[in-house]
């Protein structure tokens, strides 16, 4: 198994030009994610090519489950397509399991367009880092947990988010949580707890794009926000300014897609079959 390792923003993934199923690809994450035995990364990513200008794009976590929605992987997977020429040219079309993406790639920078389902499902009190506190729950693919905050917490925020994360209310698989302050309508922070991680990450796409689209339908900031994550990058996001009839809506998510360098696994490592089996994709 060839593979690159690519981040965004801090968040770091494993990937691989394959169209494994679940259950191989679940077996190779948990192996090459784990930071003493494996790579040591937040992610691993299935990237194939369709067609000239289309490519396929499957995540996991680090505890094997696979998921479809994930904006800097996504970010990375198409700088991936674009050094390995899987596409002709840019842009080109993503797609996952949650959506169809168009991608344009420049250097480092990427940029995606998301035409994808969004729901604000309820406002949700939890106690959070400050005290009481309310958060929205948001669908976005994956479900992610937005509470906004005066001022972002110092310190570690496991012990806190870990309790909100497994929280009834959130459902019976629990949220990644996504807490948020802002400087004004246009500029804010965020520190996201990812659950499958089970602990904060620099940067979560997904969760930016949830926060953004929850604040922006509470009034609490423009449809266009940049927000800086704990990688130190600032991610733009524009949400629509109105929410589409047919519960779809155009997101734009852009940032930073570094790719940091190759290498390869053995085919003894769990999950890996014989590049000599015409099978194996």
């Amino acid at each position: 198994m060839d593979f690159g390792k690519y981040t965004g923003a801090g968040n770091d993934f494993v990937i691989t030009e394959a169209s494994w199923p679940d259950e191989q690809g679940t077996q190779v994450a948990r192996h090459v994610c784990d930071r003493a035995t494996g790579v040591g990364v937040d992610g691993l990513a299935l990237v194939w090519r369709i067609e000239r200008n289309r490519v396929g794009v499957r995540f996991f976590n680090p505890d094997g489950s696979a998921y479809g929605t994930c904006g800097n992987g996504t970010r990375c997977a198409a700088r991936f397509a674009v050094d390995r020429r899987l596409v002709d040219a840019s842009p080109f079309i993503i797609e996952t399991s949650d959506s169809v993406i168009t991608a344009v790639v420049d250097g480092d920078w990427v940029d995606l367009e998301y035409r994808m389902s969004v729901e604000v499902v309820r406002s949700i009190p939890v106690q959070g880092p400050f005290g009481p506190a309310q958060g929205w729950l948001v669908r976005i693919g994956v479900p992610h947990f937005v509470v906004p905050l005066d001022s972002t917490p110092e310190g570690s925020i496991e012990e806190v988010c870990r309790r909100i994360r497994h929280d009834p209310a959130l459902g019976p698989g629990g949220a990644n949580i996504n807490l948020v302050s802002l400087e004004d309508r246009t500029r804010g922070s965020i520190r996201t707890f990812e659950r499958g991680v089970e602990g904060e990450v620099l940067a979560c796409g997904s969760g930016a794009m949830a926060s953004v689209f929850a604040l922006h339908a509470a009034g609490l900031c423009e449809p266009g926000l940049d927000l800086r994550v704990m990688g130190g990058c600032d991610l733009r996001i524009r949400v629509p300014d109105q929410p589409h009839p047919d519960g779809d809506c155009q997101l734009n998510l852009a940032g930073p897609a570094m790719h940091l360098f190759d290498g390869r696994f053995l085919e003894a490592q769990p999950g890996l079959v014989s590049h000599s089996d015409p099978d194996s994709g």
